[in-house]
């Protein structure tokens, strides 16, 4: 849909399974819903007291989970409030011009937009099944300002090879070109070399920190700004909840002075600092990859043995094709209805991807579920899909 920028539009509409968003299948776990409930019975202070503005006992937290330092965290309204903030950061300093692959997350193109900047497009090709390559080196040029990358992409869920990802950051670093590293499915993604929960959870930062990625020093990592969530992660959008960890302090200092007062709501820091209870988290996670390893699996295979063409990812979801004409409507209606019309009329919502740079109709998104959601989706395509 040409307006449609995001999953998760239930508002208005019959939904009763919901593949447009990327949430943990596993839902909210119970050591955050349980303390979130025992909190708003017996604490007025959530609602009556304005939030703490500066998220100091969250930082710290977050600091001593992803061994950084305090100084160079940045907590927002969800990773989205945090990517215009980045954009907005960058335009003090004047004109900006961006680097983006393409196909990608929608907000860095939206931010951009925003503030005027002039974008330089990696566009990803549908014959390597939109993975990145080193030929995005070649638009890192002395002039560029900022560069944008998804790990794992979104929609295309593809991780970027670790030797990739240590060039770009030596180039980037040697041309002063910062580097927003959005890593906010990174702990549901599954590959060998996320094959340690603990690993996972902690995610690039503690590389970063630590200095032992590529064998460059802390200080090779200036520009860099890490953005990560607990949104996806705990299956609590509707806290809004997302941070940066930022290459130095003073990059966090300005990055802080473009949000307004107030922006993360006491819920959210209280369902942050309860999330990052360390041996919970690292068990919930453990859950979680071996569930969506499982049921990504489960959705590959029935997705092309009905002979529709499937990206390979490491993601929490899917990226596949679907030309429209292949699906039965089921009505009496003239002409050929895009997959996400002809789902949504049975309460099935999908995201349609026609509007990703790069991508265009009949390219779609969904979830991994649990096997029950996930077989009634392949059942339901079943019945309709042609050939």
């Amino acid at each position: 849909m040409a307006g449609q920028l995001h999953g998760g539009n239930r508002y208005g509409q019959k939904v009763i399974l919901d593949f447009s968003v990327n949430t943990n299948p596993l839902g909210l776990p119970d050591y955050i819903g349980r303390t979130l409930e025992q909190a708003v019975r017996g604490d007025r202070g959530l609602w009556e007291w304005y939030p703490d503005p500066a998220c100091v006992q969250l930082r710290k937290a977050l600091g001593a989970y992803h061994q950084v330092p305090t100084e160079q965290i940045v907590c927002g309204n969800g990773a989205s409030e945090l990517i215009f903030a980045v954009a907005r950061m960058f335009a003090t300093d004047g004109p900006v011009t961006a680097v983006l692959p393409g196909p990608s997350f929608s907000e860095y193109e939206r931010a951009l937009f925003a503030i005027g900047a002039k974008i330089r497009y990696d566009r990803l090709r549908d014959a390597e099944d939109f993975l990145l390559t080193d030929r995005i080196l070649e638009q890192l040029k002395a002039d560029v300002d900022l560069l944008f990358l998804c790990n794992p992409n979104n929609p295309t869920g593809s991780l970027i090879e670790p030797g990739l990802l240590e060039k770009i950051l030596a180039v980037c670093a040697q041309k002063g070109i910062a580097v927003v590293l959005d890593e906010c499915f990174r702990e549901l993604a599954e590959r060998d070399c996320l094959s340690n929960e603990e690993s996972a959870a902690r995610g690039f930062a503690g590389g970063v920190a630590s200095g032992d990625y590529g064998g460059l020093g802390a200080d090779a990592y200036p520009h860099l700004i890490l953005l990560k969530a607990f949104t996806k992660l705990y299956a609590m959008p509707g806290l809004r909840l997302g941070y940066c960890i930022c290459g130095n302090r003073e990059t966090a200092r300005r990055l802080q002075a473009q949000l307004p007062c107030w922006n993360v709501s006491n819920m959210a820091q209280l369902a942050g600092l309860i999330a990052l209870d360390p041996q919970k988290s690292l068990d919930y996670i453990s859950q979680s990859r071996k569930l969506i390893g499982a049921e990504r699996r489960f959705l590959t295979e029935g997705l092309r043995h009905l002979g529709l063409r499937v990206l390979p990812g490491h993601a929490n979801f899917l990226c596949f094709y679907c030309e429209d004409g292949r699906v039965e409507t089921g009505t009496f209606s003239p002409g050929v209805q895009p997959l996400y019309e002809i789902l949504l009329a049975q309460g099935i919502l999908i995201r349609d991807c026609a509007g990703f740079e790069g991508l265009g109709p009949g390219w779609y998104r969904i979830a991994v579920k649990t096997r029950q959601e996930n077989r009634r989706l392949l059942d339901e395509l079943k019945k309709r899909i042609r050939g």
